[in-house]
């Protein structure tokens, strides 16, 4: 493909990508964002002036590809060598039979009565962590990106591993991920150091950082194992469930492997999406209210259970107005296996397919003034007259987040707890800068004001 055209589409010049190449480590959504404007909802260049690709926001061709036609089109090697390297091969980067046992048997974990089970347990955890969360308001501006990643590391981690861990814990494992991703990341974009990063021992200080965040958990299973594992505990279902085809259950190496990958995945999505949505609700605090008064006319005074938390429409529009406009998966990827064509786009076999989904959300075909928050593009009239594929926070497709119902239950009881107890605004002048690595950080503290209604 060196030297001709990728596709039919809108086409960077190499040259451009290669140049662009050291703004794309620093912010590639402003790279694609250049290239969206100057070349329309489909267009093909080299990722890293290296890869080529065609990146789309076009909701019929994401469906084909996530969907129609999936079975063409694998995870790239940014999951199957890149992130292997890290994290081992798992659900999240795997395909076909081994990625359908894996998928099939982890289900089983994230069903809805399942979860409902779980929800007393990481309300306890929740009530904990607001005495830690008082204290820290009581002082002054919180960051609130810093704190929902403890929040959620905890709620994950004892959701998953029936413990929660210890606060020097959570921060060594959330600083690993953090560490980690920007590593992958510049990977990805500039792989021609690799060999570099070998030989100079970063590749090294990256594993050492992975070993120390993955024996915290491991030594968490091991406690839990010698105390005896209790019925509905997740790794119970991930230790003992059979698989559907020999009726054995998964070898616990292999399970090691899945419970990490979630325990990441996990808490990135939930705190990334808490975080741009709290901060959304502070730049706009009549929906602030508007929460508070829906839990009052819903749940009164009731206890929260799954039933009563998933009634509250108007607090799930104001969420998914938020990963709208900062989706914590900001694209993901594919590689074609074969020629295709959809919707008049030609996708060559070998080259990389970009479902783009910040800009999908942002594609102002199929939404109108795109920047700005208005959750009531989510009212159940206005939805459906969107494709489906407008709107994908969690990907689409069989390959969907496995643990995106989990995400938004702690998003849920995260931002009702907070509302019911607290008016917030931010604390400096400005919009909050993103950060987009394997997922869409914000750059930086998100400091903010916590006042206790009164």
């Amino acid at each position: 493909m060196i030297g001709r055209a990728i596709s039919n589409v809108p086409h960077v010049p190499r040259t451009r990508a290669v140049l662009d190449a050291r703004a794309t480590v620093r912010n590639p959504i402003t790279v694609f964002e250049k290239y969206r404007a100057r070349c329309g909802q489909t267009f093909s260049f080299h990722f890293g002036g290296v890869k080529p690709a065609v990146a789309t926001t076009d909701p019929v061709v994401l469906e084909h590809v996530l969907r129609g036609n999936r079975d063409n089109y694998h995870k790239s090697d940014i999951q199957v060598e890149r992130m292997v390297e890290f994290q081992g091969k798992g659900l999240v980067n795997s395909h076909g039979e081994m990625w359908l046992r894996q998928r099939r048997l982890l289900a089983q974990g994230f069903k809805p009565n399942h979860l409902a089970r779980l929800l007393p347990m990481q309300q306890d955890v929740l009530r904990e962590l607001l005495e830690g969360f008082d204290r820290a308001a009581q002082r002054g501006p919180v960051d609130v990106h810093h704190q929902m990643v403890r929040f959620t590391l905890r709620l994950v981690g004892r959701s998953l591993l029936g413990r929660s861990m210890s606060d020097g814990e959570l921060d060594r494992i959330a600083h690993a991920i953090s560490e980690i991703q920007t590593f992958v990341l510049q990977q990805i974009i500039q792989p021609y150091k690799i060999p570099w990063f070998r030989i100079s021992g970063e590749t090294e200080r990256l594993q050492r950082l992975r070993r120390e965040g993955d024996g915290i958990v491991l030594r968490y299973v091991d406690e839990r194992l010698r105390q005896g594992l209790v019925e509905n505990e997740f790794l119970k279902v991930l230790l003992e469930t059979p698989y559907h085809d020999t009726g054995q259950p998964m070898e616990q190496p292999q399970a090691m492997i899945e419970l990490l990958q979630l325990i990441v995945a996990g808490n990135e999505t939930s705190s990334i999406a808490l975080t741009w949505t709290l901060y959304l609700l502070a730049r706009h605090p009549r929906y602030i209210g508007e929460i508070r008064d829906e839990v009052a006319s819903v749940i009164g005074g009731d206890p929260i259970d799954y039933r009563n938390l998933h009634q509250l429409d108007g607090t799930m529009r104001v969420i998914n107005e938020a990963l709208r406009l900062y989706p914590p998966f900001w694209m993901i990827d594919r590689v074609a296996l074969a020629d295709d064509e959809v919707a008049g786009v030609h996708i060559p076999a070998g080259a990389m397919v970009i479902p783009y989904i910040y800009g999908t959300h942002r594609n102002p075909a199929h939404w109108q003034d795109v920047e700005t928050f208005d959750p009531g593009r989510f009212e159940t009239h206005r939805a459906g007259e969107r494709h489906p594929f407008a709107y994908i926070p969690f990907g689409g497709g069989p390959r969907i987040c496995i643990g995106n119902n989990m995400a938004i239950t702690q998003i849920l009881l995260i931002v009702v707890a907070l509302a019911r107890r607290y008016d917030f605004r931010l604390a400096q002048d400005g919009p909050a800068a993103i950060r987009p690595m394997m997922l869409l950080r914000p750059q930086g503290a998100v400091p903010m004001h916590f006042r206790p209604v009164a």
